[in-house]
């Protein structure tokens, strides 16, 4: 027979026990409260950054429709449109002039006649705030002995820097300009007719979409 300090020892133990296996469980509920809350909040973040990310590239494709239609607008309404072309691209707008229309053959200053439209163009990209490069492109014709360039290359770049310079003198903040020549190695159409050479002597006036 056991004596009653056993039956009591032994519902202490099992007390004991199952206070363990209770604070085992409210651990283990814990535990996955916080796991839930963790994975909750990792979520949130997550689609807030994602939404924020959305409205970012909205609004800045919104920026680049904005600056598009003024460029459009500025187009038509000066008339460049009889002198050079408009290329709407995805991450820019190109007003692409023949050489023929602001240099001589051979040369890089401008025509006194292609400064009126320039002008103009320029008082509607004053109120932009986008980046401008300046491309300048040639056939793949030697310039000849005598010519004051010893390349096409250094033509092409000689003429891209003097369209920035004007733009420069003319109002346009250096800090958005750039000029880059590249000879004959970026035709738009091949060089074995009269009419490929004319559109591959080109100037590339670029406005850059703006990213932020």
């Amino acid at each position: 027979m056991k004596h009653p300090n056993d039956w009591d020892e032994r519902e202490e133990e099992l007390e004991n026990q199952l206070n363990r296996g209770a604070l085992w469980a409210i651990t283990y509920g814990d535990l996955m409260s916080y796991l839930m809350i963790f994975f909750l909040l990792l979520y949130v973040a997550t689609a807030t950054r994602s939404m924020g990310i959305q409205i970012s590239v909205k609004a800045a494709e919104q920026r680049f429709s904005n600056d598009t239609q003024t460029i459009q607008h500025m187009f038509t309404r000066y008339g460049t449109q009889k002198i050079a072309r408009l290329e709407i691209g995805e991450n820019k707008v190109r007003i692409v002039f023949m050489a023929p229309v602001l240099f001589d053959s051979g040369g890089a200053y401008l025509k006194g006649d292609s400064l009126p439209i320039l002008r103009e163009i320029i008082q509607s990209l004053k109120d932009l705030p986008n980046a401008i490069q300046i491309e300048g492109h040639t056939d793949d014709r030697p310039l000849g002995t005598g010519a004051k360039f010893a390349s096409n290359w250094e033509l092409s770049a000689a003429r891209a820097f003097a369209v920035l310079r004007f733009l420069e003198t003319n109002g346009i903040a250096q800090q958005r300009l750039s000029a880059i020549g590249y000879g004959e190695f970026r035709p738009v159409q091949k060089n074995d007719t009269p009419e490929g050479r004319t559109a591959n002597r080109r100037i590339e006036i670029n406005i850059i979409r703006r990213e932020h």
